[in-house]
Formats: structure tokens, C-alpha cells, sequence
């Protein structure tokens, strides 16, 4: 909704473009602050209350979106629903983790949770930029509030209520966090999120502006990048089941590629358009590969139980993705400042090598886990 209607809110509360990336960015560093705290102190809680609680403070943060008479409350509204929407991605996944009964299944559950995000994108930013070019960017929060409240209502009758809790100490939870593998699963997490977000918190400027397209064909364009997140994400399901880690080097080399013609791409519209389409599809693969690696280091060596094993997983990929994006939000900002808007494929250009690097670190440490093995 925000990313999507950025420029309408800036207009509203009397902000520059520029200023109003501060929107983001408050939004990502408080579900990356919040979400490991609320894991860490909720793990006593029963999930299914505790998934619907924090639906009701998602709703109630959604709502003051809406009705924001200024730009303080409007902020204040976005670290509402950002201090929920962490913990509620790591709970599907853990009720995705303790329902599946193979590998397999497991992979395609994480796979189909991304997709439910890709659907969301698919449905909610171009159809939310529609309504608020339509009527006003308010409304498109007035349906995500609607649309919060029928999810209520299929969680509360599909959830089951005697899901295990497993409770582990402070210490127990963190130790994940000492190992080298994890680590640098945390920090090709943060780069892979800062490559998208490096360009993609500008996006309705950069189609409707940069590259020239109507607020009309805006909107086609956002469903259209929103479809092609839904097949990756299924394609992404698929890798993480067949040692995703390895093959995702190719599509971060390709990645590398593109973002290095970005600014001469963007100086036609068609060019522009494909090379965003295709950014976007490959972005896409990392999710699922990146969550089942985190989530069977920790079950393989950590294995304290499989609920706090998937928590962790799900919790670390959820808070260090947003950090990447309040990261990348912020360097995005200042490129635009300097060298505005086709500049920024090299802002998203260094986080993509800095994930190459990574990522071909983690292999190589991986295959040397599996011959001492």
C-alpha cells in the first residue's frame, strides 16, 4: 500500500518524495526490531490466541492508517501493524512446519506462504494504487482492513487450537545465532532484500515517470510484476526442495548484470519495463531456498525442538529481509538526492554483489559441512 501510493501520502501530509521514504523505513526497522522481541517473549503463548491477537492489533493499526490526520499518527500506524506483521509470517510458518510430514511438503508449504505474499502484491498494491487513484490512498487501507477482518474470521475457523508449544530459554533461542552459516545467511538476507528495495521503494515513480507510463497502465503494469512474483515464488518452492542454496548463483549473477544496465535500460519504457520484470522474477527465488537452509541448520544442530527450530528460521529470514529494506530505503534515498531516479540500479547493484559473495561463501562452507559429515 505504502511503496505503491508513496508519492500520494507525501503529497498529503506536505512531504517531499525523498522525505517520505522515512515511511518505509520506520515501517521495516520496527518489524526488524520488534518481531525477534515478540518472539522471544510469546513463546509460552498458544498460537492460534496469540495469531489472532495479533490480527486485531494488525486491523487497529490499519484503521489509524486510514483515518491519519497527520503525518506523526500516520507513522505511529505503521509501527503498529509493523510490530505484529513479523511474528504473524513466523507463526504460518511454524504451523506450516508442524503440519507437514515430509521435506518435501515442507518446502512447498514455506513456497505456497511466499505466494500467499506474492498474491497479496498481485491483488493489493496495483488494485490499492487503483482506489487511490480512483478516490483517495485512504481507502486502499480501508480494504486491507476489510480484507484483515475475512481473515480473522478464516483463521479463527481453520487454525487448529492444540498446536504444540515447546518452550525453550533465552539462551537456547540464541545460541542459533553463533553460527557462522547463520550468520551469513543473515547477511545474504539483508543484501538480497537491500538489491530490490535499492530500486523498488521508488517503483510507481520509476514506471510512471521515469519510464512514462499513464497512472492507467501504472497499475497493469504493478499486476503485471505481482504475477510474475506468484510464479517465482512457486518456482523458488521447487529450488529450496533441491538444494536451493547452489542454484541460486546463476540468477544472482544474471541479477548483477541487469542492475549494471539498469540506467541505460530505463532511458526507453520497453526496455525499462523488461528489465524490471525480470529483476523482480529473479529476486523472487531467494525466499524459500534461504528459509529451509536456515530452518535445517537449526533442526540438524540445534535441535532443542522442531517448533523452535522453525520459529527461528521464519523469525531471522522476516526480521533481517526488513533491515535490508530500511537499509536499502535510506541509500536509495540519498542516490535519488544525487543522481536521481535511473541511478538507482547502482544503489541496488552493490547489495547484489555483496549477496554473490555471500552466497558463494555459504556454498562453499556447506559442501565442506557435508564431506565432514
Amino acid at each position: 500500500m505504502v511503496v505503491g501510493n508513496l508519492s500520494l501520502i507525501a503529497h498529503t501530509y506536505h512531504q517531499t518524495l525523498s522525505q517520505s521514504a522515512s515511511i518505509v523505513s520506520v515501517f521495516a526497522w520496527t518489524y526488524a526490531i520488534a518481531t525477534p522481541l515478540l518472539a522471544l517473549s510469546t513463546n509460552h503463548f498458544n498460537k492460534r490466541s496469540l495469531f489472532l491477537i495479533l490480527l486485531a492489533v494488525f486491523l487497529a493499526g490499519t484503521l489509524l492508517s486510514a483515518f491519519a490526520p497527520s503525518l506523526p499518527i500516520f507513522l505511529f500506524s505503521r509501527v503498529m501493524t509493523a510490530s505484529v506483521a513479523g511474528l504473524m509470517e513466523s507463526l504460518m510458518s511454524v504451523i506450516a512446519y508442524q503440519l507437514a510430514t515430509t521435506d518435501q511438503q515442507r518446502s512447498m508449504l514455506v513456497a505456497w506462504i511466499y505466494t500467499g505474499f506474492s498474491i497479496a502484491s498481485v491483488v493489493g498494491n496495483p488494485l490499492g494504487t487503483f482506489i487511490a487513484n480512483l478516490w483517495r490512498w485512504q481507502d486502499a487501507f480501508i480494504m486491507v482492513a476489510i480484507i484483515t477482518v475475512l481473515a480473522t474470521v478464516v483463521a479463527t475457523n481453520l487454525i487448529p487450537k492444540d498446536l504444540v508449544n515447546e518452550p525453550a530459554s533465552f539462551k537456547e533461542r540464541l545460541v542459533l545465532f553463533s553460527d557462522r552459516r547463520i550468520q551469513l545467511a543473515i547477511v545474504f538476507a539483508i543484501c538480497s532484500a537491500g538489491m530490490i528495495f535499492g530500486y523498488y521503494t521508488y517503483i510507481r515513480s520509476l514506471i510512471h515517470q521515469t519510464l512514462g507510463f499513464s497512472l492507467t497502465a501504472l497499475s497493469l503494469v504493478l499486476l503485471l510484476l505481482g504475477v510474475l512474483d506468484v510464479f517465482a515464488n512457486q518456482l523458488s518452492g521447487r529450488l529450496a526442495a533441491k538444494n536451493g542454496i547452489k542454484r541460486l548463483r546463476p540468477f544472482y549473477v544474471l541479477d548483477l548484470v541487469l542492475l549494471a544496465l539498469f540506467q541505460f535500460s530505463m532511458q526507453n519504457a520497453w526496455t525499462g519495463l523488461l528489465l524490471l520484470c525480470a529483476l523482480v522474477f529473479f529476486f523472487a527465488l531467494f525466499g524459500s531456498p534461504i528459509q529451509i537452509f536456515v530452518l535445517d541448520v537449526a533442526s540438524h544442530d540445534y535441535p532443542q525442538a522442531t517448533t523452535l527450530a522453525s520459529t527461528l528460521a521464519s523469525t531471522l529470514n522476516a526480521i533481517f529481509y526488513n533491515v535490508g529494506v530500511a537499509v536499502s530505503s535510506f541509500t536509495a534515498t540519498q542516490t535519488l538526492k544525487v543522481a536521481g531516479l535511473p541511478a538507482l540500479g547502482w544503489n541496488s547493484l552493490v547489495y547484489c554483489a555483496v549477496a554473490l559473495l555471500v552466497l558463494l561463501t555459504l556454498v562453499r562452507m556447506t559442501d565442506r559441512e557435508a564431506m565432514r559429515g
